[in-house]
């Protein structure tokens, strides 16, 4: 669904003033301003007074606010179930069968209050193309669209070979005061930027390259700028991948297998800027990859295994959320443990509870923390043998070959099992 006319249906607290648009202005009245009473796009106001608007309309027809996301909402009744999510002035519902006359109640109601228009099953929205196949169960989102309006805007013209992004910034990519200001003349904040949004949403094989880059963004060079370039190049030649979710065989109603819920996690120790260590995780739903992530720790590790246990740690805060918002849901009867993958067996057994040894005394509260989901049971944890885990490609660099056996493992779901042990 969407709006017709954006935020001017959401009144207004704040006292704000507006020229008259040029041209437009009400004759005998020229040379005043307007007070604004509803709000209007270009505000600082305005996405928040539409979001509390639509929050109050829904509430008055029983929504439930999801806690972990307030721009969730959830309405039960009897067997219908009905989710509807909002981002700016979108809104995108979902719902079982017999919640369709219930979704249908909330439309009329939206349609006595403001122009809504409703296009429908989703097939492309924020950027992304929404591709169904119901007879074999398989969604796939992908951006094939955004990533040619890139190569247009940006007049990148090359067809040039580049297998995988690359990632090996790790100095400062400028060598002169003169090399810089050649390079502020370049958009390449605005590039680094644009491709970030692809690697939040469909393509997380390019997240650790671009967070690399965007780190040195406040620094531009020409290099900085080519690497960003490379990785568009990378992304013009794979502009049709995306993250493919399948309905597992498996899965066959509302109670999840015992794999339904997996992370794999990995840190490379002493291998980026200042010597900080990076760490990263892919999770897993039902196969399909919902979360991802690269980044630096917040200070320096003294070992292998501390940088492997704060990878622990960041994919331990991901699963708490991730399990909440989905019993906030309530549409699951119980969820199973979490299986964590890692290939750093010191790292598996100070979480599974072995002694502390001098050496990792030091870890700190959040290790402390970790350490009880795994009491709690709302984590278990295994050993993946080095050189097969997925995670590899948030942190490191890696072959082409190992590169896009991994980029096809995540992105199709949830690699094969038999890999572990």
């Amino acid at each position: 669904m969407g709006r017709k006319v954006r935020f001017t249906n959401a009144p207004i607290e704040e006292t704000i003033y507006v020229h008259q648009v040029p041209g437009f202005e009400r004759q005998g009245t020229e040379g005043k301003v307007l007070l604004l009473k509803k709000a209007l796009y270009g505000t600082k106001q305005a996405a928040r007074a539409w979001q509390l608007f639509l929050t109050k309309i829904f509430l008055e027809k029983g929504a439930k606010i999801h806690l972990n996301d307030p721009c969730v909402y959830m309405w039960r009744d009897g067997e219908a179930v009905l989710f509807i999510g909002t981002h700016v002035d979108d809104i995108f519902s979902l719902f079982n069968p017999a919640g369709k006359q219930l979704r249908d109640k909330i439309l009329k109601g939206l349609r006595e209050l403001m122009e809504v228009d409703d296009k429908g099953p989703i097939s492309f929205a924020l950027d992304m193309r929404v591709q169904r196949d119901p007879t074999k169960g398989i969604l796939k989102l992908s951006q094939r669209q955004y990533i040619d309006e890139l190569m247009t805007e940006y007049k990148i013209t090359s067809t040039r070979n580049c297998p995988a992004p690359v990632d090996d910034l790790k100095e400062e990519p400028y060598s002169s005061e003169t090399e810089r200001k050649e390079a502020e003349k370049i958009p390449i904040r605005a590039l680094v930027g644009r491709l970030w949004w692809l690697a939040l949403t469909t393509r997380p094989d390019i997240f650790c390259s671009v967070h690399k880059c965007a780190l040195w963004q406040n620094k531009p060079s020409i290099r900085l700028w080519n690497r960003a370039v490379y990785i568009l190049e990378y992304l013009n030649g794979t502009r049709d991948l995306g993250i493919v979710f399948q309905k597992p065989q498996s899965f066959t109603g509302k109670i999840l297998p015992e794999d339904a819920l997996q992370v794999y996690c990995d840190a490379s120790f002493a291998s980026d800027v200042g010597q900080r260590s990076r760490v990263g995780f892919f999770f897993f739903f039902l196969g399909g990859l919902v979360s991802w992530s690269s980044a630096l720790t917040t200070r320096l590790m003294s070992s292998s295994t501390e940088a492997e246990c704060n990878a622990l740690v960041l994919s331990g805060k991901e699963n708490i959320w991730q399990r909440e918002f989905l019993q906030q849901l309530k549409f699951f009867p119980s969820l199973p443990p979490t299986k964590v993958y890692q290939d750093n067996r010191a790292a598996l057994l100070l979480s599974a509870g072995a002694p502390c040894h001098k050496r990792s005394k030091h870890f700190g509260l959040e290790f402390a923390i970790f350490r009880e989901y795994i009491q709690r049971k709302e984590m278990s944890l295994f050993h993946v043998r080095t050189g097969v885990l997925p995670a590899d490609m948030l942190t490191k660099s890696l072959s082409f070959l190992k590169f896009i056996a991994f980029r096809d493992q995540i992105l199709r779901g949830a690699p094969l099992q038999s890999h572990f042990g």
